[in-house]
């Protein structure tokens, strides 16, 4: 078992947050740095899957700076943003579609190495044929995250073509 499951498998049982939250710990940086922590491990594991986990880790930080730029409401989606992404965010992700997407950011990466290490072959029997079963159904909560994170990323850059063009032109 590699060095990245080892980070991943913590935040994966949000180990940190359980904690935080039964010692009254909890902080708008720990939130924050729970996040980061999130993606450390996550992007750690995606890009020893593959590489295109360099895309995935890039897309996941881009989404990051573009949530964290709106500051502690960017969970809660504005009226003109798409329904699709009205439906992954509401009530803070904590609805079946929301869960879908979470389950599919969070589970994919570490379901995919358990595919390729042959560990759920090996320790649980899985059969080739669920695991696929599996890992499709994964992939359409990562899916799901994917369209969220790029409405996301594109209404950020938007709003700073928006800004950059209302400052008045030197010259």
């Amino acid at each position: 078992m590699g060095y990245e499951i080892l980070l991943y498998i913590p935040n994966l049982i949000a180990v940190d947050g359980i904690a935080a939250r039964a010692l009254k710990q909890t902080s708008a940086f720990g939130a924050w740095f729970d996040v980061l922590i999130d993606l450390i491990s996550r992007g750690a594991l995606w890009c020893f899957l593959s590489k295109w986990g360099y895309f995935m880790m890039m897309i996941e930080w881009l989404t990051f700076v573009c949530t964290h730029a709106r500051g502690p409401g960017w969970k809660i989606p504005k009226e003109d943003f798409p329904a699709i992404c009205k439906m992954v965010m509401a009530n803070g992700f904590k609805t079946p579609i929301g869960t879908y997407t979470i389950t599919g950011i969070f589970v994919l990466p570490l379901w995919l190495y358990g595919m390729t290490s042959g560990f759920l072959s090996d320790n649980f029997g899985l059969d080739l044929t669920i695991q696929y079963v599996v890992m499709v159904i994964l992939c359409g909560g990562r899916v799901l995250g994917l369209i969220t994170e790029l409405f996301y990323i594109k209404e950020h850059v938007k709003g700073l073509l928006m800004e950059d063009s209302l400052k008045p032109s030197k010259g």
